[in-house]
């Protein structure tokens, strides 16, 4: 017991140390030398994996009786997309973008269940010009007792250059319009 309060006494000054960046540590690990700047035309070679999100509006689409579009009391089912993901590789000077979404519809206030087609859209963008657009109906059996059902899709359609992976957005949501054209930019881009 003796032996393991003076070891660790010992080694408390030595351990302090390794978290410190400056000194000996930061000469360690930077070799002596101060960072330096990335030459922009490297970076300008070196593939981005693009942000992805949820486009905004398109995070939740109620899905109506035939004929009673917009008639609160005849929802069938409500779709929502719950989360989104990427994945990036590079293809022979291509950026491959695998986009996945997953979500879950509920039976809407009647209580229905059966199959239903959800519209999933994945859009690229850079500013206002459309790269690339897919919908992708997604079928989903809804059942008794939940009354409610997961979904998933994944896309590994898209493909960027080097160039719009550093500017393209990447937007997924449920697109009951059929729309195909750019969502606004987010701001900080």
């Amino acid at each position: 017991m003796l032996f393991r309060s003076l070891v660790a006494l010992l080694l408390a000054p030595t351990l302090s140390a390794c978290g410190s960046m400056d000194g000996i540590g930061a000469k360690i690990l930077t070799g002596g030398a101060e960072p330096k700047e990335m030459d922009p035309k490297i970076w300008a070679a070196t593939p981005v994996c693009p942000e992805i999100t949820i486009r905004d509006g398109t995070e939740f689409l109620p899905i109506f009786e035939p004929g009673k579009q917009g008639d609160i009391a005849s929802i069938r089912f409500q779709a929502n997309v719950q989360r989104v993901a990427r994945d990036c590789d590079d293809v022979g000077g291509q950026i491959r973008v695998r986009v996945g979404a997953a979500g879950r519809v509920l039976s809407g206030p009647k209580g229905a269940t059966g199959s239903v087609t959800i519209p999933v859209r994945v859009v690229a963008a850079v500013g206002d010009k459309v790269l690339y657009s897919k919908l992708i109906p997604t079928s989903v059996d809804v059942q008794a007792p939940d009354f409610s059902a997961l979904w998933s899709v994944v896309d590994d359609g898209l493909f960027l250059s080097v160039q719009d992976s550093h500017q393209a957005d990447i937007w997924v949501g449920l697109d009951g319009k059929g729309e195909t054209k750019a969502p606004p930019r987010r701001s900080g881009k």
